[in-house]
């Protein structure tokens, strides 16, 4: 499972998101079906990247956003190929899973002294996408050993999940159309900011670690330790001592004789 923030495409967040929707269409572009992928909210499944770009910006305006402040956050949610083996061909819990981890997302944000805030999916506006296709880049080990192209399709089940996520908690009326925003101008909400310089505020280590979790119990999927976020980050950025605080706490999870740890093998832990 690799879960991350990821770096803006091609421009930043402080703007319009129409520049990151568009690109998000790219596959319906290319693709030769007569089907598109459409985007899915909290509580709806098909919604077209108009809808999209509207919402997402307009519940930016008015709510006193610095200039180098962004307005919108992307997360990349890509599991693994054994983890989709274990839900198959159904979109559908794709869907139910991204709407559990936008709870986690949700859940996440405190307040200065670490409490909940109470926060909830339906309190953000917030957009996902299911993407079928991945490409190797420059940073892939295939691609600096000449065994594959930059740009080359990667293959296999390459499913993936984008999402979109306004900086603002939403108004009460989560539809805003542009006539109603001069009524609206003084309704500020919230800003949430998953910054990864405020631990307290929005642990991105604990939402990495609960996204894999959610998806662990809905499918009930035997993560292996080397699957695990906290093994693969241990491995990749940790000290000595956070590797021994991970083995530790998987044999105090599973007796040694059920446990079958293999040889670390690279798990894509970047995307």
């Amino acid at each position: 499972m690799q879960t991350k923030f990821a770096s803006p495409v091609e421009a930043t967040n402080k703007g319009s998101s129409a520049r990151l929707v568009n690109y998000l269409e790219k596959e319906n572009v290319s693709s030769l079906s007569t089907e598109n992928e459409y985007f899915f909210s909290v509580d709806r499944d098909k919604c077209n990247k108009w809808e999209v770009i509207q919402q997402i910006d307009n519940n930016a305006k008015s709510q006193k956003i610095e200039k180098n402040q962004d307005r919108f956050f992307s997360i990349i949610i890509a599991p693994s190929q054994a983890e989709l083996a274990q839900i198959g061909n159904d979109s559908g819990k794709l869907k139910e899973f991204t709407r559990s981890a936008m709870e986690n997302y949700a859940s996440g944000f405190c307040n200065y002294q670490g409490e909940s805030r109470g926060v909830e999916s339906k309190d953000l506006v917030w957009y996902a996408k299911i993407e079928h296709e991945r490409k190797y880049t420059s940073l892939d080990a295939e691609v600096k050993e000449g065994l594959a192209e930059k740009g080359q399709l990667k293959e296999g089940d390459q499913r993936h999940i984008h999402i979109i996520v306004s900086r603002c908690e939403g108004r009460e009326n989560r539809y805003i159309l542009e006539s109603e925003l001069k009524r609206q101008k003084q309704e500020q909400t919230a800003h949430l900011c998953p910054n990864v310089n405020n631990p307290i505020i929005f642990s991105r280590d604990a939402f990495y670690r609960a996204t894999e979790q959610t998806f662990d119990k809905l499918f009930t999927y035997e993560r292996k330790l080397e699957e695990s976020y906290d093994y693969c980050n241990a491995i990749k950025n940790g000290k000595q001592q956070d590797y021994e605080k991970v083995i530790q706490r998987e044999n105090e999870r599973v007796p040694s004789k059920s446990r079958n740890v293999e040889k670390v093998q690279d798990f894509e832990i970047g995307y």
